[in-house]
């Protein structure tokens, strides 16, 4: 009994604490604001996963919820070789955006450079297959007029037939500089 009266104490002062400084601190238009903002604090209670042996786990990084998630089905921590999780063959468990084997605890997490995608033909998508992410093509469809053109100004650099090669066929057949810098107007 006495224990509970003293945590029970301790966080009433600390509660009271907190609102005593955040009043002090708020501008007085938002007063009634941050009165309200701090009763809903202590009326949220903890998402079950923030309990660990009736402690409060706060903050807890993904990496930290991943490795609890593994620790209570037994999985390992480390990525077990020689099993090739498909989004196809293997179920998944996600925390956040992280999809994690249930079958091994091998870890998934979708970027720009996710192996997993395919190419759904009706969406036109790249898709995830173990998340069900999807990102735009990279196959992207140009105007073909615009393709021809610019083939056509490559093959005027690499053949000399554009404008560089123009100028060097010209300025090759002058007979001095002067002769150039009156034909350009530069050198």
């Amino acid at each position: 009994m006495l224990r509970e009266c003293a945590w029970k104490k301790l966080y009433i002062d600390r509660d009271e604490k907190d609102m005593i400084e955040l009043v002090r601190s708020c501008p007085t238009d938002f007063k009634e604001y941050y009165i309200q903002m701090q009763a809903a604090k202590r009326s949220q209670a903890p998402l079950a996963e923030q309990m660990v042996d009736d402690q409060i786990v706060l903050d807890k990084t993904v990496l930290d919820k991943v490795s609890m998630w593994k620790k209570s089905k037994g999985l390992p921590d480390k990525a077990v070789v020689g099993h090739v999780c498909l989004g196809t063959k293997c179920d998944y468990h996600q925390i956040d955006d992280v999809f994690i084997c249930q079958e091994t605890g091998n870890v998934h997490v979708c970027d720009d450079n996710c192996k997993e995608v395919i190419f759904c033909r009706e969406s036109g998508n790249m898709v995830c297959t173990i998340s069900g992410l999807c990102s735009e093509s990279l196959l992207v469809q140009d105007d073909s007029d615009a393709d021809e053109e610019e083939a056509e100004q490559e093959a005027e650099v690499l053949t000399g037939r554009g404008r560089f090669g123009r100028a060097f066929e010209f300025g090759y057949n002058c007979e001095s500089e002067q002769e150039l810098d009156r034909s350009f107007g530069f050198c």
